[in-house]
């Protein structure tokens, strides 16, 4: 019994590290072991490892608006840089590698040569700076409305980007045996549904003591809006998925949800 909590200790603790590892650049200077067991209690963890960032962010928010009282332009650019710099740029280079893809036109083979070739395209190009001039838009409108509820949207929609990410793995189908989403895919625990919806329920409890439960439910809505409408276009435009498309999915959810909190916090009582 001792050794089988041990070994349960050990999966989920370098699980952990392996998602942190993974979806962010912070200094976690320490090798994990990848196997089955930590795989899937890495996946489990990126819900986690997105709540984790927006505390982080939602931290500087309340320091840098109150305490120091910085601009609302300044303070965007910051929190704007913070969340794509936190994560490496890992997801914004699978939304390009997928845009690039989407506008060939080509055959499902093609686009997925496409995805393959490191170079990025015009597409690519002018696909990424659409998606992060709406996304900037969206969160200098909030930041500048100076709305009580802007640590609210800084603190859950990474979280709910990454859970998305995780329920279209479950969801949708592979595009080849192989790579980054292929691995993954091999380590979806089967009562990983289940625990996505824990986490969604947790997620409503906080955002009802802080006194958001309107505007979070409203996100978690959104959120499953997105994972939904991305899986059918990933299987209707490329037979299923790759990490590129993953990564994309985390990028195009964060927008959404931006634009889904600009909407809600202008036209909604929250």
């Amino acid at each position: 019994m001792q050794t089988e909590q041990r070994t349960v200790k050990f999966s989920s603790l370098h699980g952990l590290g392996l998602a942190f590892q993974f979806l962010t650049i912070l200094p976690i200077h320490q090798s994990f072991v990848w196997n089955l067991q930590t795989a899937r209690w890495s996946i489990m963890n990126y819900p986690i490892v997105g709540f984790v960032i927006g505390i982080l962010a939602s931290i500087q928010v309340s320091m840098l608006e109150q305490v120091m009282n910085i601009s609302p332009l300044i303070l965007t650019v910051y929190l704007f840089s913070f969340s794509i710099i936190i994560t490496g740029g890992l997801h914004l280079d699978g939304w390009m590698d997928l845009s690039d893809a989407y506008f060939s036109r080509g055959t499902n083979e093609k686009k997925l040569e496409i995805m393959k070739d490191s170079r990025v395209g015009a597409f690519g190009v002018l696909s990424v700076l659409f998606l992060l001039g709406w996304r900037f838009a969206f969160m200098y409108e909030i930041i500048n409305g100076s709305d009580e509820f802007v640590w609210v949207l800084f603190l859950f929609i990474p979280f709910l980007a990454r859970t998305g990410m995780v329920y279209v793995l479950i969801k949708a189908p592979l595009v080849k045996k192989n790579g980054m989403a292929f691995a993954m895919k091999e380590a979806v625990a089967p009562q990983l549904t289940a625990i996505l919806i824990g986490y969604l329920i947790l997620a409503l409890i906080v955002s009802y003591f802080a006194g958001a439960l309107l505007l979070v439910a409203g996100l978690i809505v959104g959120g499953i809006m997105f994972a939904l409408i991305s899986c059918r276009f990933f299987i209707k435009n490329f037979g299923g998925i790759t990490g590129d498309m993953l990564g994309a999915c985390v990028e195009g959810t964060e927008t959404w949800l931006w634009f889904a909190g600009w909407l809600l916090l202008c036209f909604v009582t929250v």
